[in-house]
């Protein structure tokens, strides 16, 4: 035997005698040598297993006799397994203990790492780890002593989500007979009951105009969560004549004889009559939007958003069959009588009271206890604007999934970073320059995706008729002069009566303040550096044929042919402008 063997032997019978219990209950004793070898090597093999080895001497190892042999038959099969891999293994419960100790052994170069072994096979001596044994002398730990098991956690099993179901239905139910006495009847159709005393003949029209309204809603926010008793989604309304006689019919609950217009609660709400045909019908909407979006319990959407999208809902406009479209842009005031939203617009704008996009969606409960016509005007503006325009459209949509919660508002507050002042600059256009049927897609800020560039000496381009705010492509710099100048024509309106216009605009029809055809030239302002508000996003002059303009703003050059928003679409024709840096 070699000196490396007996070096090995001798600590394979210290382990061993520190392992006699161990080696016993394995079948290792003197009694049943064979039985032991054989299950030595059935846990060898599993630990080898583990690692993903097929190793082709396994099958005799049963074979050897010697000691000797034995362990330098096994060696060479698990030479290579990691020391401390084997430790994690035999510690955490995987493979029995007195696998780690022969396994520990084996790995500390005992078997084929014999110097005569090294020299007729021409392998390189393996290079020998601490030995575990030593560490028992320094620690007093025995790592041979039986290791406690321990259990893994109970599993975690989640509970299925609980269903949600709306609040449960609190309508009041009148006796008909009763309010027949009064002169007020009802009227019933899938999504509405409705309780009035005006003309029977106004009144039974509008419980499928509710019918109608409640499918948009479906469609633009989803449906509602069922009933625990399987019912349809129904509301019951009050439409007010005379209130003194809803009032003595019971109809008109104490805390809510005070309003001005209508009012809601739950699957209820409480109208006043109208004058005009399509405002009661406007009012009937706006109601009942309230009622499906703030049906159910939780945080609410901040008061614009709930008082914006009612009456962008109740914006509407029916047809000879009695179909109707739901959140439509005006076309004609003469066909949305007691809307008056766009005339309030321009009275607030002529005061100079206009509200940026941020301060329209701060617009809270204080400014809705101080005006009845004014926030909701604003409110009205910033919805349709978002949700009608084409590059905004698709976020503001993303709101109507969190009718309750604390997430619509952290989504608010991201959805339109990335683009904020070009945002901002489009809605101070809009609204300064609102109008009836006004066409959001021909009217969007048109920009390049390519960086703009600085103008070193001069520049050429072409601006449709047709189109609203483009780009320019250049840069301009605050304070520097810069020479503008435009030929050609273009036609305007085409489609009823036409005119031509050359780049002074035509004086036969004035829209903001200028003729019909005439260019202007914009600035979209550059972002601030030291990330300061800014004050104005967009700066406009006038321009025509030709001007030398020095801007206020450094930023982005933009040029349009001003032109009624309404009838923009119809033009055709460019201008060719140039810009020389002065």
């Amino acid at each position: 035997m070699t000196t490396e063997a007996r070096r090995n032997t001798e600590r394979l019978v210290r382990a061993a005698t520190k392992m006699n219990v161990h080696m016993r209950s394995a079948g290792l004793g003197s009694r049943d040598q064979g039985a032991g070898v054989t299950k030595l090597v059935s846990s060898a093999s599993a630990l080898a297993h583990s690692y993903q080895w097929k190793f082709a001497q396994t099958t005799k190892l049963c074979t050897v006799s010697s000691t000797e042999g034995f362990l330098s038959s096994i060696f060479d099969i698990l030479n290579r397994i990691n020391l401390q891999q084997a430790f994690r293994i035999v510690f955490l419960g995987h493979v029995p203990v007195y696998v780690c100790v022969f396994t520990f052994f084996l790995c500390s170069g005992c078997g084929s790492t014999s110097e005569e072994e090294s020299a007729s096979t021409g392998k390189p001596q393996a290079t020998e780890p601490e030995w575990v044994a030593d560490e028992v002398e320094e620690t007093g730990k025995d790592p041979f002593a039986p290791q406690e098991v321990v259990s893994p956690p109970p599993l975690q099993v989640e509970a299925p989500p609980q269903k949600i179901y709306r609040p449960d239905d609190t309508r009041t139910i009148p006796n008909v007979e009763d309010l027949a006495e009064f002169g007020i009847y009802k009227y019933e159709s899938k999504r509405l009951i409705l309780y009035t005393d005006v003309d029977p003949q106004v009144a039974a029209t509008l419980p499928e105009v509710v019918d109608q309204a409640f499918d948009a809603l479906v469609a633009y926010f989803g449906e509602l969560p069922p009933a625990r008793s399987g019912a349809d989604f129904q509301m019951t309304g009050y439409l007010i004549g005379d209130r003194d006689l809803i009032l003595s019919a019971g109809l008109l609950p104490p805390d809510l004889s005070r309003f001005d217009h209508g009012q809601h609660r739950g699957q209820e709400f409480w109208m006043y009559e109208q004058k005009q045909d399509y405002y009661r019908r406007h009012l009937l909407v706006h109601e009942v939007t309230h009622c499906f979006m703030m049906l159910m319990p939780g945080i609410r959407p901040p008061l614009w958003y709930l008082e914006g999208m009612a009456e962008f809902f109740a914006t509407h406009r029916i047809d000879e069959d009695g179909n109707i479209e739901f959140g439509v842009m005006p076309e004609a005031s003469a066909n949305y009588r007691g809307f008056g939203r766009i005339e309030i617009l321009h009275a607030e704008v002529a005061a100079g009271r206009i509200l940026n996009i941020d301060s329209a969606s701060r617009l809270g409960v204080n400014e809705f206890a101080n005006s009845r016509s004014v926030p909701y005007a604003w409110s009205w503006a910033l919805c349709k604007f978002l949700d009608t325009h084409p590059r905004y459209q698709e976020r503001f949509r993303q709101l109507s999934n969190h009718l309750v919660g604390k997430e619509f508002q952290r989504l608010a507050d991201s959805l339109f970073v990335e683009d904020k002042i070009l945002l901002s600059a489009e809605w101070d256009q809009f609204i300064r320059r609102c109008e009836y049927d006004w066409d959001f897609r021909a009217n969007a800020f048109v920009v390049d995706e390519q960086k703009p560039s600085e103008i070193t000496r001069s520049a050429t381009m072409d601006i449709l008729a047709n189109q609203g705010w483009q780009s320019s492509g250049y840069l301009v710099s605050k304070g520097k002069e810069y020479s503008i100048s435009a030929i050609g024509q273009v036609t305007l309106d085409v489609s009823t009566k036409p005119w031509i216009s050359e780049p002074q605009g035509v004086s036969i029809e004035y829209v903001n303040h200028l003729p019909i055809g005439r260019l202007e030239v914009g600035v979209l302002v550059e972002p601030q550096d030291n990330g300061e508000l800014i004050e104005e996003v967009f700066e406009v002059q006038d321009c025509g044929r030709g001007a030398i303009l020095q801007f206020e703003n450094s930023g982005l050059l933009m040029f349009q042919v001003n032109d009624f928003a309404s009838k923009r679409l119809g033009n055709r024709g460019e201008y060719e402008v140039s810009v020389e840096l002065k």
